[in-house]
């Protein structure tokens, strides 16, 4: 009798541990968009030390390859089965983001006045694939992090052909986008951990369980690394005197583009082609305001000169902070909890 009070008391109190730790992570979760400001400006303030560590390339694949294997944790292989089976979600965001992302690039360049270089470097942000962060906005956002995971791999597998296209139309020369590389990257970076967290869950199922509730903060540490990084490389970019109209231009892109997609996810075109899951609402809006700056920012620095990395430097910081925000404001404003009753 005493044996079996203990296991209940042992139980009780294993249960309240749980539900504190999950408690305490979607606070810190909430409070994402905070620590990625402070995160940033920490790293701008001290950019010397912190290019040479957090900084550092190999650091920030190791932070990228974290983010996508606590991904990996909170998705099942029936979740990628399903997403798989919404190709117009899939569809619609490859035609927004390498279709109306360079033309909204464009319209904005011409409105803001910027030069040549800058345009150039505004274009690229709005030609590349989605960035990986979006599957952790999407999370945060109580969105579909299957679909979410889909629709990033699916952009980032195109690029190789439609960045080098869409360049070549928008700013009229050819940009090389080394294919096999990407490909490398992507199955390293991205594919390999995403596959190690499904396969953990299918071994160990119990144990991704109790994990769960740490993978949002784990996620949410991940990024924060990749921001200071990619903050502390931007430091001398956006210390210059025209930087408000550079931080403006890497906020507008995504902030319309969002707004647009987000539009567009109520529109049907019949009873089957159509948006109907709010999860799938949220992954589509947050995959499109999701660019990846950092490629961007390679690309420019090879193909057009420093002066054309201006932007997509800048976008290295204020995508993460507004992808945080529009997430975090989203879900506290209207919980998807009221979607799934």
């Amino acid at each position: 009798m005493m044996s079996s009070e203990q296991n209940y008391n042992s139980s009780s109190n294993e249960n309240k541990r749980d539900k504190s730790l999950a408690s305490l992570s979607k606070r810190f979760c909430k409070l994402s968009p905070l620590w990625t400001f402070i995160s940033a400006a920490v790293a701008l303030k001290y950019s010397s030390i912190v290019e040479g560590t957090i900084g550092s390339i190999s650091i920030m694949q190791k932070a990228l390859t974290i983010l996508m294997l606590a991904m990996g944790l909170t998705i099942t292989p029936n979740d990628i089965s399903k997403a798989i089976q919404k190709p117009y979600v899939v569809g619609l965001n490859i035609l927004l983001c390498f279709g109306m992302m360079p033309v909204l690039s464009m319209l904005i360049s011409f409105i803001l006045g910027l030069d040549q270089a800058q345009s150039a470097g505004l274009i690229l942000l709005g030609c590349v694939s989605g960035g990986q962060a979006s599957n952790l906005f999407t999370l945060l956002a109580g969105g579909d992090v299957a679909l979410s995971v889909v629709c990033t791999l699916s952009t980032t597998l195109l690029g190789v052909l439609l960045t080098p296209l869409s360049v070549q139309l928008f700013l009229n020369c050819f940009v090389e986008v080394d294919g096999v590389g990407v490909l490398k990257s992507v199955s390293n970076l991205v594919l390999f951990p995403l596959l190690a967290g499904l396969s953990l869950g299918k071994i160990k199922p119990s144990l991704v369980k109790r994990l769960e509730p740490i993978c949002p903060p784990i996620g949410v540490l991940a990024t924060l690394v990749l921001v200071a990084g990619g903050a502390s490389n931007s430091a001398s970019f956006l210390a210059r005197s025209d930087s408000i109209k550079i931080i403006l231009a890497s906020c507008l892109l995504p902030l319309l583009g969002g707004g647009i997609a987000w539009i567009l996810s109520y529109m049907k075109v019949n009873e089957k082609i159509k948006i109907s899951e709010e999860a799938s609402r949220r992954a589509l809006v947050i995959e499109v305001l999701s660019k990846s700056p950092t490629l961007s920012y390679v690309l420019a620095v090879k193909h057009f000169g420093r002066s054309a990395a201006f932007i997509p430097a800048a976008a290295m910081i204020s995508l993460a902070i507004l992808g945080a925000l529009v997430a975090t404001v989203w879900a506290a404003v209207d919980p998807i909890e009221k979607y799934e009753m």
